[in-house]
């Protein structure tokens, strides 16, 4: 028992220098709409570092999970956010209203189906621009990279077609955009009403319920080929789900466990997959990166073909495909590589 104790210390311990040696900060801040606050994590080098126009990002989570778990992983090497304070960034990530540990509005604790979808895009810009004002101001810098991961991608996007002159350079990971046949978030998915096909299938309710089977599913889905370890290590897999429903404090009340995930992105990603875009790229006039998986299924490559054909207001624009990766490249065999593309498109002038 005792030494069951100490070995507990020491792992605290551990962690705690870890994240001391990280300068991690945990705070919330004030939403641009009163009553919300937004979780902010930031993570830099253990020796300060001068914050600069070109070292400080802004990470932009998805449709289903937060921000932690995504892109601060505490397994092994599969923290993104350790890897870019490695090479020199300072790291920023926060929880979309109504996600993880930013403030929950009413609507998520009802039963889901008395109330319409919650946190649509046009929200979550705003708590984007909440950030990135509150970093800005942090740092006195004019301007903040954003990297933004699937709906992070497209919010992302969003929020720099109506201000890019607070934005240094975007990289929209895995977007969806203009497809118009998109199968899987359009007609035939599960978000159309089949009575009313050009309808959104608004029995969907306010939220939806993500549970571990629920991404392993369709995380398999994704990997072409029987052997899944081929392309990921089947720890992460675990390790991912663990911490995403740790973000829930109401997941362990239902069985299986599972973690309430706003309904806004499904209602406007089924608008711009039925030809109803809610932005347009033409409208970003900063350099911009497009990246994905080979086999991603949210962001399909005529996705990225329109948003590169959009983007006639970039700069630079740049798009790169990742053989042999999914959706969730971020924590697959390739991941270093997906990595490296990434800061390099952010450190070259």
């Amino acid at each position: 028992m005792y030494l069951r104790f100490v070995m507990l210390i020491t792992l605290i311990l551990s962690m705690a220098a870890a994240i001391a040696a990280q300068q991690q900060r945990d705070e919330y801040i004030d939403a641009a709409d009163p009553g919300i606050k937004l979780f902010v994590r930031s993570k830099q080098p253990e020796t300060p570092i001068r914050a600069t126009e070109d070292n400080v990002v802004l990470f932009i989570h998805g449709a289903t999970y937060p921000s932690t778990p995504d892109f601060d992983l505490q397994y092994k090497d599969y923290s993104w956010a350790d890897w870019m304070v490695s090479k020199g960034y300072i790291v920023y990530m926060f929880d979309k209203r109504n996600y993880g540990f930013s403030s929950r509005e009413n609507v998520m604790d009802q039963p889901a189906a008395n109330n319409r979808p919650a946190t649509r895009s046009y929200l979550a810009i705003r708590d984007i621009g909440a950030v990135v004002d509150h970093i800005r101001k942090r740092h006195n810098i004019s301007k903040v990279s954003l990297i933004g991961w699937s709906w992070g991608a497209t919010t992302a996007g969003f929020y720099t077609s109506l201000n890019s002159e607070k934005v240094k350079k975007l990289v929209m990971y895995a977007p969806a955009y203009a497809y118009a046949q998109h199968t899987n978030l359009g007609a035939g998915s599960g978000s159309q009403d089949k009575r009313k096909p050009n309808e959104f299938n608004y029995a969907m309710g306010a939220y939806r319920l993500g549970t571990k089977s629920g991404n392993d599913n369709r995380w398999d889905g994704e990997i072409p080929v029987a052997d899944k370890s081929s392309f990921r290590e089947e720890g992460v897999r675990d390790a991912f789900a663990l911490e995403a429903l740790k973000t829930d404090p109401t997941s362990e009340s239902r069985t299986p466990p599972s973690l309430r995930a706003p309904n806004g992105v499904m209602e406007d990603s089924f608008m711009q997959a039925t030809g109803r875009r809610i932005w347009n790229a033409g409208s970003i006039y900063v350099p911009t990166l497009v990246i994905a998986g080979e086999f991603d299924t949210w962001s399909f490559p005529e996705d990225r073909d329109l948003l590169m054909r959009d983007l006639t207001n970039a700069p630079v624009k740049k798009s790169v495909l990742i053989k042999n990766a999914t959706h969730f490249v971020l924590f697959e065999k390739p991941r270093f590589e997906f990595f490296e593309a990434i800061s390099d498109f952010i450190k070259t002038p």
